[in-house]
Parts: structure tokens; C-alpha cells; sequence
């Protein structure tokens, strides 16, 4: 099937970083999509054609967010979300489908599926979907986040080392704290604008605060690992590796 109507008018201000899999059993689309993709600033776009090789590069390149169409030549797309939520796969997954397709969009989101593009598309209104699912994910307190190879679960405020065998429970402002230097990354926070966004604009309260609360934080992370997660800058901090 060929693309109609190509369109990358779309221009991002910040573009999110993530890893992508394209999975379609169409080479031309697959080729458009990873080119066009490439271009916007995304350095890591794979591709699969069928089930298996789809499950094979989730395993090897643990993608960020899925592009999938709706019917492969050895599977159906919307069994193949169901299975990946039911394996615990929680980033973000479009779907692809055809025109007057009413019933597969519905089945598609049941299946766990955040979000749908109707074929032939639209390039812009792909790449626009692609990355506000992206940024959906990366805000939402119920994703997993991964930080310098710690595993990070806001919801319930645990910290995980990278086997799991070991892990630490953060106080709601260390939670806070680390989400938030997390949906900066790769920027320097400065102790003043942690203090407004954690702590609000509460009388009496200092930069000091934060200090404390930003060490304690450190000695939590390091009963998990030896890495200086979080680095202080000029300015205020950062962190030193997400994903």
C-alpha cells in the first residue's frame, strides 16, 4: 500500500527523544515512516514486518512507543496489543487501520491501543499523535521510568534497583522531586524553581529546603547504586542519565 498525501508540514518546538518500531508489512511505508521519522530528530526508528519479528525487536530495542498496523501477514494487530498489555508493555501503541473501519478502531482501543491513524495518511497528523503520546507517557504518573538504569514508579513512589531486587520508598516531595528533574532532563533545575513547583509559594520556606530534601534523596538512591544520579550544577541540578 502507498502512502497518499504525504504531508510533514508539522515543525516541533522540542521534539521528545524515544526509541520507535514501526511494524507494517508494507516496505515502502516502513522506509517513508523510518526517513520521515529520522529527519524530525529521532535517532532510533526499527522496523518489523511480522509478529514474531515485532515481539523479537520489542525484546531487543525495548521501544518507546509502537506504530502498528491493524493486519500483518502472520497476526492480527489488535491480538498483538492485547498481548502486549497483558505482558505488561504500558508505553504508548497507534494503531494503524483502514478506512470505514469503525469496529477495528473500537477493538483496537479496548485492546489497550492509546491512540489510532487512518490509512492513507496523513504524515503530519502521524508525526503530531507520535509525539504527544510520547509526552503523555513521559508526564503520566503511571509509566515506569528509567533513570541512570534505576527503575522509577511514581504512582507508588518506589525506587527500584536495576535487577529489582532491592528498592526504596521516596516521600511524596522526593517523588516530586526526581519527576520533576526527570521531565527536565537533559536541563539544569535551579533550587528556586524546584522550590516554587514542589513547595508552592509557601511563607518562610528557603532554598535550603530543597538542599535537604535533594539529600536525602541521594542517600535513598545510594542503597541502590553506586552512580551519581543526581549531578549539581551552576545553576542548580540535573540528572545524569534518562534514556
Amino acid at each position: 500500500m502507498k502512502l497518499q498525501g504525504l504531508e510533514a508540514e508539522a515543525v516541533w518546538d522540542t521534539m521528545p527523544t524515544g526509541r520507535l518500531l514501526v511494524v507494517d508489512d508494507d516496505a515502502f511505508l516502513r522506509a517513508t515512516l523510518m526517513e520521515q521519522f529520522a529527519a524530525e530528530g529521532f535517532d532510533e526508528v526499527y522496523e518489523a514486518e511480522t509478529l514474531i519479528e515485532t515481539f523479537r525487536e520489542i525484546d531487543l530495542r525495548n521501544p518507546d512507543l509502537i506504530i502498528l498496523d491493524i493486519r500483518l501477514p502472520d497476526g492480527n494487530g489488535i491480538e498483538i496489543c492485547r498481548k502486549l498489555r497483558e505482558r505488561g508493555f504500558a508505553k504508548p501503541i497507534i494503531m494503524l487501520t483502514g478506512q470505514n473501519a469503525e469496529q477495528d478502531i473500537i477493538a483496537s482501543l479496548e485492546a489497550g491501543a492509546n491512540d489510532y491513524v487512518i490509512k492513507p495518511m496523513r504524515l503530519g497528523e502521524l508525526l503530531a499523535r507520535v509525539k504527544s503520546q510520547l509526552w503523555q507517557h513521559k508526564a503520566s504518573d503511571t509509566a515506569r521510568f528509567s533513570i541512570g538504569g534505576l527503575s522509577f514508579l511514581p504512582a507508588n513512589k518506589l525506587l527500584k534497583s536495576e535487577d529489582e531486587t532491592r528498592k526504596v520508598i521516596l516521600t511524596e516531595k522526593e517523588s516530586t522531586i526526581l519527576k520533576y528533574l526527570y521531565r527536565a532532563h537533559p536541563n539544569c533545575v535551579t533550587k528556586e524553581e524546584l522550590l516554587a513547583e514542589v513547595w508552592g509559594f509557601q511563607n518562610g520556606l528557603s532554598t535550603h529546603t530543597v538542599e535537604t530534601h535533594i539529600y536525602r534523596l541521594r542517600q535513598k538512591i545510594k542503597r541502590l547504586t553506586k552512580k551519581n544520579i543526581i549531578l549539581t550544577g551552576m545553576q542548580g541540578y540535573s540528572l545524569s542519565s534518562v534514556p
